[in-house]
């Protein structure tokens, strides 16, 4: 199974779950890392990049292989996505107030067409 993260869900886990408390919930994230079952996308690094989490930056810079840059098929279904008019309203707004960066419909975009599962956090 390929589960394809968000930021938020980046930040939860390097924010409450320490690697020296939550050993084994660390061992098997990075056991699904090393096995390319966690991926992710450019727009989520650029996030993640702009962040308040030095941890999760390291990580991120060592991991960068992870972060994807969207092909062909992504951008074809994050237009699909943008079609609606609800969620042109929803992601421009979201995409004014958190100052531009929005790697939900990418995230959403990058699981449909590796038929992987998304993992994110409710803000």
């Amino acid at each position: 199974m390929t589960y394809v993260f968000d930021s938020s869900a980046l930040s939860a886990l390097f924010r409450n779950y320490y690697r020296e408390v939550f050993r084994s919930l660390w061992l098997g994230f990075d056991r699904l890392v090393d096995n390319n079952q966690i991926i992710s996308t450019r727009e989520a690094l650029r996030e993640i990049e702009d962040g308040p989490l030095e941890e999760l930056r390291d990580w991120a810079k060592t991991n960068q292989d992870i972060f994807a840059t969207p092909v062909a098929a992504e951008g074809a279904f994050v237009s699909q996505i943008y079609s609606v008019s609800h969620f042109q309203h929803n992601i421009e707004m979201r995409k004014l107030l958190n100052g531009g960066k929005l790697a939900d419909p990418f995230v959403i975009a990058r699981a449909g067409v590796a038929n992987a599962h998304v993992v994110t956090r409710k803000s």
